[in-house]
């Protein structure tokens, strides 16, 4: 049986949200139940992430060389979600040819599916490619037959392989689940309306093979003593009446764990009794979910062909605070389109509605390879071209900042996971000191965003009403 290994690279500059590495476990799950390959799963991050935790269990190039030894792979895999995992990629690459030059090296992930060109151009030559949704492709690799042409439905998956899981939630990470491909969404600044149908069609797994997974991997947390945390990475879990069914299947089978998940706000709107739905649902394990509400100007929201009625997102928010449930807002509040005092109306009427954070104030819209924006203007970091007030003002903001942005960033790193562990323990005095912290940091950052921007409007001659209009933002 082949050797195959599959590394996650280091991502260069700000590491994103540490969390568990799905795209190859789930690739070698899949690799395994085909009975095709004897795999290996390296997360660089982890190693990094351990060493700056103090709980180093070993170097990752001695690993691989361990991985290496006597059975020699003949594929490594690499998986890149954004171009800022290459130049490590790149480390790897030529590492691993030192170690087994006669390996086969290949690549896939959302970069080289979102920017193909881009990849192929970064990436050496014998490096072979793989787009989409890469079960069936590196299956062929590895075996040298060729691909079936064919869309894999949710219900093909195989069970993650996820031989470090102990290890993740050592460090306060969540078990990460995917539980339906694509999204029905047609966001301009979002990679996934552009791919092809097969790929962004939304497309659900069953639900008791879902559970299937959880209990297996509950089962592993609870004999290593850790907490059941899970965090469904879904684009859009589905609608409210699925995550009631998820419920209803982890009661069955008296299943106590916690989860997180990301739906569309859509979804909530106007749902008939959906502060004692979601009370429910808390009962069951619900603690966060996660919308991209993304902007409060109707204007800003049609550019972007982000639908929902934001009049109704009070609505929500009450029915979330009732039920003690986490509503995690996604903004976007700087872009091409957008001024200082346009900002500044955003920014009060998030701070009316409670959503206000400092993450918010610093979002800035990223124009990702692949999406319907990727052609405009970006300052050659990745983000969307601003004007020169819009400019001076983040910049300023950021700079002045940046202890407030590193207290912020910390304790908010570390609150999903608290909330999750406090709901199966009872025990809620971390989420508390947590949420204090965030509390003063948010209500510093909004006292700093308005004194900038008092004296920037001040500076320009112009007012928050003269550049916003009274309708730009709903109450």
């Amino acid at each position: 049986m082949p050797h195959v290994l599959l590394i996650r690279p280091l991502c260069e500059g700000d590491e994103p949200e540490f969390a568990e590495p799905l795209g190859i476990e789930r690739l070698a799950g899949y690799l395994r139940a085909a009975s095709a390959a004897d795999v290996t799963v390296l997360d660089r991050r982890l190693y990094q992430q351990e060493r700056r935790m103090g709980l180093a269990h070993s170097r990752f190039w001695d690993d691989v060389r361990e991985a290496c030894t006597g059975r020699e792979p003949s594929v490594v895999g690499l998986s890149l979600m954004t171009s800022a995992d290459v130049p490590d990629a790149l480390r790897i690459i030529s590492r691993m040819r030192s170690l087994c030059p006669s390996v086969r090296l290949v690549a896939g992930g959302l970069y080289v599916t979102t920017d193909p060109k881009g990849a192929q151009a970064r990436l050496p030559r014998a490096v072979t490619l793989l787009s989409g949704e890469g079960e069936l492709s590196l299956l062929a690799v590895v075996t040298g037959e060729e691909a079936q042409i064919r869309a894999l439905t949710p219900d093909d998956w195989a069970l993650a392989y996820r031989p470090d899981l102990e290890r993740y939630a050592a460090l306060g990470c969540a078990v990460n689940m995917q539980t339906s491909r694509g999204c029905p969404g047609a966001c301009t600044f979002c990679a996934t309306p552009q791919l092809p149908a097969e790929l962004r069609r939304w497309q659900p797994r069953s639900l008791s093979l879902v559970v299937d997974e959880m209990e297996a991997e509950a089962a592993r947390l609870m004999r290593a003593g850790l907490p059941a945390v899970f965090n469904f990475v879904d684009d859009d879990f589905g609608p409210l009446e699925r995550i009631e069914a998820l419920a209803c299947e982890l009661r069955k089978r008296s299943l106590r764990v916690a989860f997180a998940l990301e739906m569309r706000l859509a979804s909530l709107i106007g749902q008939p009794d959906l502060a004692a739905r979601l009370e429910r649902l808390r009962e069951a394990g619900l603690t966060r979910v996660f919308v991209g509400v993304e902007s409060l100007n109707p204007d800003t929201l049609r550019r972007w062909h982000k639908g929902y009625d934001v009049a109704q997102l009070p609505e929500v928010l009450a029915a979330c605070a009732k039920a003690s449930i986490t509503l995690q807002a996604g903004y976007i509040l700087w872009h091409a389109d957008q001024t200082v005092a346009g900002a500044r109306t955003e920014v009060e009427a998030l701070a009316r509605m409670g959503l206000y954070s400092h993450r918010a104030a610093l979002s800035r819209l990223i124009v990702f390879s692949g999406c319907a924006l990727a052609e405009t203007d970006s300052d050659g970091m990745g983000f969307q071209r601003m004007g020169a007030s819009a400019e001076r003002f983040y910049q300023q903001f950021c700079e002045q900042s940046q202890e407030l942005t590193w207290t912020w960033t910390s304790a908010a790193l570390r609150e999903p996971h608290e909330v999750a562990k406090a709901h199966l323990s009872g025990d809620a005095s971390r989420v508390e000191e947590l949420r204090r912290i965030l509390a003063e940091a948010n209500a510093r950052s909004l006292e700093l965003f308005r004194k900038l921007a008092r004296e920037e409007t001040s500076r320009l001659g112009t007012t928050v009403q003269k550049d916003a209009g009274p309708e730009a933002v709903a109450p």
